[in-house]
């Protein structure tokens, strides 16, 4: 790393925050390879607390001669621990899973609706920064303001693009589907999103990631307070929900242990081991770290002693179905060292297919279907912690929230396209719905179309 360069006029003092917090002696940081500075701890508190500096950008050490992560820094700990402890008055949950077709979209914003409904200020957001698709559960087929507008720099905050929805309390930050380069963002660019997210006016956010078990994926989940797993009992579903745990556990060490070559070439070694077969659980990596760090072994097993996923099981049709939730439970503390708690199920309900084609959250499309009934009793039981005749009224009036909030739910199903099939159309020729002078029957694309036509 190269040294900062010095204005003529600078002196260098020590870094030191003393008790009164604006004591301190100016320093340069790094930002995503951008220098700044001198900058006073009053200028690195605000960047601080608007998530622009984090404890893995840099500041120039004098003693040591060289860049060092802020977080190392004994003297900037503090100022990071206070401004977390601040952010953590929310609650960040992350909902993933690795399965695709699992209806994690679907129950973000139904999820979101429920919470909202108790008055809450809630913001769900679309992490599916390759594929977003959360704006058109809610019925908003083009939202005025996405992700792509705050990578951009047009906007300046998450709060500049968090739209208002139809629903009371509840806010969405939609993804950029379809923009070149917001689907790969660089590790300190996650981390900075989730401060970022911490600093929105809500009780709740709910992240919607993508499907898929990659870093992008998984950092996201392990970066929000709470991660949320969403499957359905299908084995193929259960399977890669699974290694989707796994990864992210391996994930978590390997990032906290990139500085300790002997621990992460072992962790590596599992990391990489044949995705297909579960071949070793953790208690083989303890004992393996054991026999050559003490302490290393130590953190992995308090981490994973106090790492409580929450497990949602979606499209339940039996009660041997609802009994997999269990068995994953039980897999996941032999193999993974983890205790997973089941919050609960969704029930398989035809009504909810008819809810998506048209727009609309199937919550307030029927919140008397069987899938609205069990997403309440696990939303009041598994999220708010109620239970017995408490859980009972407090379902009650969950449902009867909904059934107020769906009378006033604007008509999202899509209106019959008026854009005629031609030979103007870029996917002309190779559409199969191809039928030239007739309305175009793919309803939902018909805005998209209209921008090109």
């Amino acid at each position: 790393m190269t040294e900062p360069v010095w204005p003529a006029s600078f002196h260098f003092f020590d870094v030191f925050i003393g008790s009164k917090g604006d004591d301190m002696s100016e320093v340069f940081v790094k930002i995503k390879d951008r220098q700044l500075g001198p900058l006073n701890t009053k200028e690195i508190r605000n960047l601080v607390v608007n998530g622009e500096f984090t404890q893995e950008d840099l500041i120039y050490h004098e003693d040591m001669q060289e860049w060092v992560e802020a977080g190392e820094v004994d003297e900037f700990r503090g100022l990071f621990h206070r401004e977390e402890a601040r952010a953590r008055q929310k609650t960040v949950y992350a909902i993933g899973g690795g399965k695709g077709g699992v209806g994690k979209t679907v129950l973000t914003a139904s999820l979101g609706i429920g919470l909202a409904s108790y008055d809450n200020e809630v913001v769900i957001v679309d992490a599916d920064l390759g594929g977003a698709n959360l704006h058109t559960a809610m019925g908003m087929i083009e939202p005025e303001y996405t992700f792509y507008h705050f990578y951009t720099l047009q906007r300046e905050s998450l709060d500049d693009i968090a739209l208002e929805t139809p629903v009371k309390g509840l806010k969405l930050i939609s993804g950029a589907c379809g923009t070149l380069g917001l689907a790969n963002p660089r590790f300190s660019q996650k981390v900075r999103f989730i401060n970022q997210l911490r600093q929105l006016h809500a009780d709740y956010i709910l992240l919607d990631l993508g499907a898929g078990s990659s870093y992008n994926v998984i950092d996201f989940f392990l970066a929000a307070d709470q991660g949320v797993l969403v499957t359905t009992p299908e084995p193929t579903a259960i399977q890669e929900t699974f290694n989707f745990l796994k990864v992210a556990i391996l994930r978590k060490l390997t990032r906290e242990f990139r500085k300790n070559p002997p621990v992460l070439s072992i962790l590596d070694q599992y990391m990489y081991s044949d995705p297909g077969k579960m071949k070793f659980t953790l208690e083989d990596i303890i004992k393996d770290v054991q026999e050559i760090d003490d302490q290393a072994a130590f953190y992995i097993e308090d981490f994973l002693g106090n790492y409580h996923p929450r497990l949602i099981l979606n499209m339940v049709q039996s009660s041997k179905e609802i009994r997999e939730g269990d068995s994953f439970r039980t897999a996941a503390g032999d193999i993974l060292s983890v205790d997973v708690d089941y919050i609960g199920y969704v029930e398989y309900d035809e009504s909810v297919r008819k809810a998506v084609k048209e727009l609309k959250p199937f919550v307030l499309d029927n919140p008397k279907s069987r899938a609205s009934k069990s997403l309440a009793k696990m939303m009041t039981v598994g999220i708010l912690q109620k239970s017995g005749w408490n859980g009972i009224k407090e379902k009650r009036r969950l449902l009867r929230n909904l059934r107020e909030e769906a009378k006033d739910y604007p008509d999202t199903t899509p209106a019959e396209s008026d854009t005629i099939c031609s030979y103007k159309c870029f996917y002309w020729g190779e559409c199969e719905y191809q039928d030239g002078g007739h309305p175009c029957p793919i309803r939902n694309l018909n805005p998209i179309f209209q921008r090109h036509l």
